[in-house]
Formats: C-alpha cells, structure tokens, sequence
C-alpha cells in the first residue's frame, strides 16, 4: 500500500453528503493560553486595519 487512505465521504451518495456538509459542528473547548492568543489576534487585526487603510490612502493622495 502507498499510505494514501480513501477518504469515507467518498462511499456516501451525494444527498447523504450534502446532510453531512450542513450539520454544524459543536463548539471546540479552548485552553486559557489559545483564548488569549485569539484575543492578542483580534486586538492585533483591529489596530492594524486602520494603520494600512490610512497608509493606502495616503499613497492615493500623495503619489506615493
């Protein structure tokens, strides 16, 4: 065998797998340590935005 495993979506009929694919999925427990590191990434995202929406719209202005 070369190691690749068929994938088991494959053995089910198209309406089976589209069920499958709509059922949601539960929400996963997180550890204190990946919370914050989330959070950190949302904090980080929310200051970044307007830093690069101010420094495009300068070069627009500018010619930059």
């Amino acid at each position: 065998m070369s190691g690749i495993r068929p994938d088991p979506l494959d053995a089910l009929d198209p309406d089976q797998r589209s069920s499958v694919a709509e059922r949601p999925l539960p929400r996963r427990k997180l550890g204190r340590g990946i919370t914050w590191l989330l959070i950190g990434l949302r904090v980080y995202v929310l200051l970044a935005v307007p830093i690069v929406v101010y420094a495009f719209l300068h070069a627009l202005r500018h010619g930059g």
